[in-house]
C-alpha cells in the first residue's frame, strides 16, 4: 500500500517527524490520539493497525500512533468502530496515565517504542 493510501494519526514528535507528509499531529495524550482516531472512524475510515498495538498498557507511555486509511468509504467499518470502542473502553478501565512527570531519557524511550511500532506498521502496508 502506498504511503497516499493512509494517514498516521500520532501525538508522538519521532512518528510525525519522521512521516510529515502523511501524518496527522494530535496535541494531546493518548487517549486524544484514539479519540480522533475514532472521529475518522465514524467518518467512514478504516484502521489499519490496532490502536493498543505494543507491550505498553496505554496508561503507562504518554505516546500513541494509529494508521488509518486516508479515503473514507461511503459506509462504517463497524470492525474499525468496535476495534477502537474497545480500545478506548481499555484506556478507560486502566485509568490515568501512570506518570505526571516523565525522565527525558525515559520519554524518548517512549518516542522510540511507539517509532518502532509504526516503522514496523508501514513496512507491513508496503508489502
Amino acid at each position: 500500500m502506498s504511503p497516499e493510501r493512509y494517514i498516521i494519526i500520532t501525538n508522538n514528535p519521532e512518528v510525525a517527524a519522521c512521516w510529515t507528509q502523511i501524518s496527522e499531529w494530535v496535541d494531546g495524550n493518548a487517549r486524544a490520539v484514539l479519540i480522533r482516531a475514532r472521529g475518522l472512524v465514524h467518518l467512514g475510515h478504516r484502521l489499519l493497525t490496532h490502536p493498543l498495538a505494543g507491550s505498553v498498557k496505554p496508561n503507562e507511555s504518554p505516546y500513541r500512533s494509529v494508521i488509518v486509511s486516508q479515503h473514507p468509504d461511503t459506509t462504517i467499518d463497524f470492525d474499525s468502530l468496535r476495534i477502537i470502542e474497545g480500545a478506548l473502553a481499555t484506556v478507560d478501565k486502566l485509568g490515568p496515565p501512570r506518570f505526571r512527570t516523565i525522565p527525558p531519557n525515559v520519554d524518548a524511550d517512549f518516542q522510540l517504542i511507539d517509532y518502532t511500532l509504526m516503522q514496523s506498521a508501514v513496512e507491513s502496508l508496503h508489502v
